[in-house]
């Protein structure tokens, strides 16, 4: 399968922070990463990037590179009634 740094869990909140309002970025299968940026785009691209860095330092040392977390649909689904 190929590696694909969106299949995984990417949040990207605005917050404040600090009386500044940031765009702050995290993944959670790499809860070490956290970004914070200005726009939602740059944020974004930044997470992409340190999950690209993380793989890329796993290949090299040989290590093991955690998969992406799967949410079954019907996790999804409880967890979309609960809002209800």
């Amino acid at each position: 399968m190929k590696f694909d740094p969106e299949a995984y869990s990417i949040t990207i909140r605005k917050e404040e922070i600090d009386e500044e309002i940031l765009y702050v970025g995290r993944v959670a299968e790499f809860p070490n990463i956290s970004v914070y940026e200005e726009d939602f785009v740059t944020a974004r691209n930044l997470v992409i990037d340190a999950i690209q860095t993380l793989k890329k330092i796993a290949d090299e040392t040989h290590k093991d590179f955690p998969p992406p977390y799967l949410a079954t649909s019907s996790e999804f689904m409880e967890r979309a009634s609960s809002f209800r």
